[in-house]
């Protein structure tokens, strides 16, 4: 086995287990200890897992910072692959659910200049702006009370607004996915409730995942892999990932 496959196989074991030991993975590739310890300083240095007192453990971060306008910033790259494909899965006619996003929003903005005659449905408010005066778009604002920091409305009257509407395609965001337990998750806790029913009232169930949300969670789980259809990311996942998520039923775009 190439030393990459074996780093591959490392992560893929770590996807089952919280954490390994050095000489257990020594014994498994049958290789020394001396190599394995490489193995995962290099694997530490690429940001895939954490070192331990005699092994390691995958890593997971809870980004800081939620904000929307901070969020707007990050990867813009990566946002923008991921705007292109979205862009491509929506057909001529259909009800969408764009959820509070910062890749959403860039959708909104293609959606504008697009000749695509569609219903967005939406609770972000900078969505509703960029739509607005848009004829080809019938838009939906799903309102409640307003959350600055996420851009978006939640709370009650949101939820009641969120279960009376079918769509057929939902644009979901996220802070992480994480695949070892099977959870989605979010930041903020007044987020959850209203998710939940976005995804309940869902034909189809796409979820936005850069791929550093391989590698990071929010505090509150919202939903399970269960829950998606599809996954839309920026670059392919690691190889054990994307094995995970195929397991499960989970289609990659």
């Amino acid at each position: 086995m190439f030393a990459q496959e074996r780093r591959q196989e490392i992560l893929k074991i770590l996807m089952d287990k919280t954490k390994l030991k050095v000489k257990e993975l020594s014994l498994t590739f049958d290789v020394s200890e001396v190599i394995i310890r490489k193995d995962l300083k290099l694997l530490e240095e690429d940001g895939k897992l954490e070192r331990t007192h005699g092994g390691a453990i995958l890593k997971k971060e809870i980004p800081t910072d939620i904000s929307l306008n901070y969020r707007k910033i990050l990867n813009l790259g990566g946002k923008k692959k991921i705007t292109n494909k979205l862009y491509k899965i929506i057909e001529e006619g259909e009800i969408i659910f764009l959820d509070s996003s910062s890749t959403n929003l860039m959708l909104a903005e293609k959606l504008a200049e697009s000749p695509k005659k569609i219903t967005v449905v939406t609770n972000m408010l900078g969505i509703m702006k960029c739509l607005d005066g848009v004829n080809k778009v019938e838009l939906i604002g799903i309102g409640g009370t307003y959350h600055s920091l996420l851009g978006a409305f939640l709370g009650g009257l949101a939820l009641d607004s969120v279960r009376k509407i079918n769509t057929q395609k939902l644009f979901l965001g996220g802070a992480g996915i994480d695949l070892q337990k099977g959870n989605i998750s979010i930041f903020d806790s007044n987020e959850v409730t209203l998710k939940k029913a976005m995804i309940q009232m869902a034909s189809k169930v796409y979820f936005i995942c850069e791929k550093d949300k391989f590698y990071s969670y929010g505090i509150y789980n919202f939903g399970t892999i269960d829950d998606l259809d599809v996954i839309v990311v920026d670059e392919k996942p690691e190889k054990q990932f994307e094995e995970k998520l195929k397991e499960n039923g989970v289609e990659i775009i």
